[in-house]
This record gives structure tokens, C-alpha cells and sequence, in this order.
């Protein structure tokens, strides 16, 4: 007959799971570029609530003739209004559901403003340079977090091949070129 011994796991392994930030025994770049892609969600997440806010505003004014507006034009406010706020909630808690919703409305929010630039307050143009630098930023720093954990790819041997003719120590392919020489 066998026994079993009983669960010796503490509490903090379970709270592991859902731990916010840098793993543990992460190592200074690791936690620096993980802090920082935290901190870019937190950042986000607020903008977010106040475009969702802002939708809302415009759904439960009495100044605006929300139920005078077209179809198309209610339900991109109720979709913005909802999808908005949401993407928020997943941001700030860095849930990846969160940066999936959040990626979303980006995309949505791109389309709309190029589709109907005086949707969005303060014009298209300010909202499509907005979201592109926000998506920019956002990749930027997901590479960077996954390149301090090691996971690189072939855009890392890239960079790093580009770094290195920068700095010296590679030397460049050589050349056909008539005018390399």
C-alpha cells in the first residue's frame, strides 16, 4: 500500500501564478525592460479609460444627439464605449487578454479615425499618430522583454549582427560592387 506524502507547497507558489512584474531570480535586464513594459501598460491602461469615458460622455450627454447619430456612428460609440474600458481593466492587471483587447480597439481605433477623421476628439490625424506610436513603443518593448529572456529570434540575429559591424568586432560581407573597393 502506498502513501502519499501531504502538499508541502507554500502559499507563495501559488501566488507566483499570478504575480505582476519581473519573474523571480530575473536578472537586471530582465526586470528593468519588464518593469518598463508594466509601467507602458499602466500608462496605456489610463488613456484608455479616458477614451472609454469619453465615449460614454457622448452615449449619456444631453448634449449630444447620440440617438440622432447613424447606425454606423452608434455603434462604433457603443463598441469604443465598452471595448475601451475593458482593454483598460486587462492592461492594468498586464493580463495577456488584456494586450490582446487592447491591440483590438488600437487596430479599430486606426480604421475609424482614418475612415471618418472628426470621430475621435481631438481629430483622426492626432489619433492615427498617437496609436501608431503607441503600437510602435509597444512592440519595441515586447522585443526587448523577450530578448532579456533570452528568446530571440531573427530579428535579434539582425540587430545583433548589425551591432556588431557597428562596433568593429564583425567585418561587413564582402562585395561585387565595383564601388566598394
Amino acid at each position: 500500500m502506498k502513501t502519499y506524502a501531504p502538499n508541502t507547497s507554500t502559499e507563495a507558489d501559488y501566488a507566483a501564478a499570478i504575480q505582476v512584474g519581473a519573474k523571480r531570480d530575473a536578472d537586471a535586464e530582465q526586470a528593468r525592460w519588464t518593469f518598463m513594459l508594466t509601467l507602458f501598460f499602466r500608462m496605456v491602461a489610463l488613456l484608455w479609460i479616458a477614451e472609454g469615458l469619453d465615449q460614454w460622455r457622448r452615449i449619456l450627454s444631453p448634449s449630444e444627439d447620440f440617438l440622432g447619430a447613424t447606425a454606423a456612428v452608434m455603434a462604433a460609440v457603443i463598441f469604443f464605449a465598452v471595448m475601451d474600458l475593458v482593454a483598460a481593466v486587462g492592461l492594468w492587471m498586464v493580463a495577456p487578454w488584456g494586450g490582446v483587447v487592447w491591440l483590438l480597439t488600437l487596430i479599430a481605433q486606426i480604421f475609424v479615425s482614418a475612415m471618418k477623421p472628426g470621430f475621435f476628439t481631438g481629430g483622426g490625424l492626432l489619433m492615427k499618430g498617437v496609436d501608431v506610436a503607441l503600437l510602435t513603443l509597444y512592440l519595441f518593448l515586447s522585443w526587448r522583454v523577450n530578448r532579456a529572456n533570452g528568446e530571440t529570434g531573427p530579428l535579434d540575429r539582425l540587430v545583433d549582427g548589425a551591432l556588431a559591424r557597428v562596433k568593429g568586432k564583425g567585418k561587413p560581407p564582402p562585395s561585387d560592387n565595383e564601388y566598394s573597393r
